[in-house]
């Protein structure tokens, strides 16, 4: 191969090496607008989660037995409240984890009522949703 034919070779490869680079670019250009926009779009449809909590009711206190004898009577009147309210319990639990769950159950509800105040959906009418913590 001769002089001019290399020259003409190394030429035509700079030119196509140009071409896929701005090719590259431009498909780049096409992706990088279309990431854009589904950004955008998911900006849009998301909810803000940052919205702030509700005020929440105090830890349990060590006085909650006596306040729960006040409400409930018993122990087996504070149980049948707590499955009225759905409140789950395994085995027969202390005065502490029963006065902590009926907190948590109330923080939770408020928090749930926030959320779906701030973002309602008629979808969810007359659903129970229940929450396991182990």
């Amino acid at each position: 191969m001769g002089r001019k034919r290399i020259n003409d070779l190394l030429e035509q490869l700079k030119e196509n090496q140009q071409k896929e680079l701005e090719n590259a670019a431009a498909i780049f250009t096409v992706a990088q607008v279309a990431v854009n926009e589904l950004e955008r779009q998911i900006v849009q449809e998301t909810p803000d989660l940052k919205t702030p909590l509700p005020a929440l009711p105090a830890a349990p206190s060590l006085t909650e037995k006596d306040e729960l004898l006040k409400l409930y009577g018993s122990y087996n009147g504070c149980r049948r409240a707590a499955k009225e309210r759905g409140i789950k319990l395994k085995g027969s639990p202390t005065w502490k984890q029963l006065a902590a769950a009926f907190s948590y159950a109330e923080a939770l509800k408020l928090i749930a009522k926030s959320y779906i105040d701030s973002y309602p959906n008629s979808d969810i009418k007359g659903m129970t949703i229940e929450i396991k913590i182990d």
